[in-house]
């Protein structure tokens, strides 16, 4: 269904001397660095990393929130990235975002109802203003918002964090997309509240029969709702794979690292802790060869000097010279 192609987005680093605001020539914040994958129809694909490593930017790129750099993103074969703005408009409806932050992805001034009927007003779904408010009672309903006379007319201020997420994904469902982007859709919630807005995201893939891209910064989340994961470092791919297999075997370091960082709820296992060196590189001035070099209990000179890339190692893929001709 979604298709990314040698995909880029650099930032151009300014700077402000008094109340003058200074673009600093040939220097850039490379978010994304050249990254490509596909997620098939149905797929829940997950994108973990830590902060900052370009995991929010891919998820905005594709939707085209953001312009890219360079690269191209397929919708089931339509380059979105060539859309014109009219077009993109009249496309948006089959692919749209759960933010994270509930309280800045909706307006403080518009009560929950107008802001999840706003998109079926600019989509010109409905026949008429009854229509859609029935048709938002019945998703704030479907997301567990009962009754749902008592939230429709509700500021989002006076709502829990847990309901305005409810909100924010019944206003993404109620275009009926056929592929949504969650940007930590459950990172800012209580541990109790995680649990049912997560079931809650399953219930809905399955019956409104959707395809996801799950970004988030905890890979245990991922076991529970995603197909295959994606691991960003510093706006690169470094491994593409099916969960259990990475889960169970993960094949790059910086893999390696993110899953021994799991905690175990069994006490009486022991787990191999492989804790990277160092912090993560300035994006700016990222280091030669592979970005992971400098904190990789493994590195060898190739790694330095030479970028690795994306190949195919049992079953799944990986940018690693561990497991890849060093020529």
């Amino acid at each position: 269904m979604v298709r990314v192609e040698n995909l880029k987005k650099f930032f151009p680093v300014k700077r402000t001397i008094g109340e003058v605001l200074l673009r600093v020539p040939q220097r850039f914040v490379k978010a994304v660095d050249n990254i490509s994958f596909t997620i098939s129809k149905g797929e829940t694909f997950g994108l973990v990393g830590e902060s900052g490593s370009g995991k929010t930017t891919t998820g905005r790129l594709i939707l085209r929130l953001i312009e890219p750099t360079a690269g191209n993103v397929y919708f089931e074969d339509i380059n979105v990235t060539k859309l014109s703005k009219e077009e993109l408009r009249k496309f948006r409806k089959n692919m749209q975002i759960i933010f994270q932050d509930p309280m800045a992805a909706l307006n403080p001034y518009m009560k929950v109802g107008e802001a999840i009927k706003h998109g079926l007003e600019i989509h010109n779904i409905g026949k008429n203003t009854q229509e859609r408010k029935l048709l938002v009672m019945k998703m704030l309903e479907r997301v567990n918002l009962s009754p749902p006379e008592d939230f429709y007319y509700r500021y989002p201020h006076e709502l829990s964090g847990g309901q305005r997420q409810r909100i924010v994904i019944a206003r993404a469902l109620i275009l009926k997309p056929k592929f949504i982007v969650a940007d930590e859709a459950i990172a800012m919630l209580d541990v109790s509240v995680r649990s049912q807005l997560l079931q809650l995201l399953i219930d809905l893939k399955t019956e409104f029969d959707l395809t996801f891209l799950f970004i988030t910064h905890d890979l245990a989340t991922t076991k529970y709702i995603c197909d295959r994961i994606g691991v960003m470092y510093l706006g690169k791919i470094v491994e593409i794979g099916n969960f259990k297999e990475i889960y169970k075997d993960p094949l790059h370091p910086y893999t390696k690292a993110l899953i021994s960082a799991v905690p175990e709820p069994d006490p009486k296992k022991k787990k191999k802790k492989l804790m990277p060196e160092g912090e993560v590189p300035n994006p700016i001035n990222p280091p030669p060869g592979c970005k992971f070099h400098p904190r990789c209990p493994y590195a060898m000179d190739i790694c330095k000097e030479k970028e690795p890339v994306l190949k195919e190692i049992e079953g799944r893929l990986v940018a690693c010279y561990l497991y890849q001709s060093q020529r």
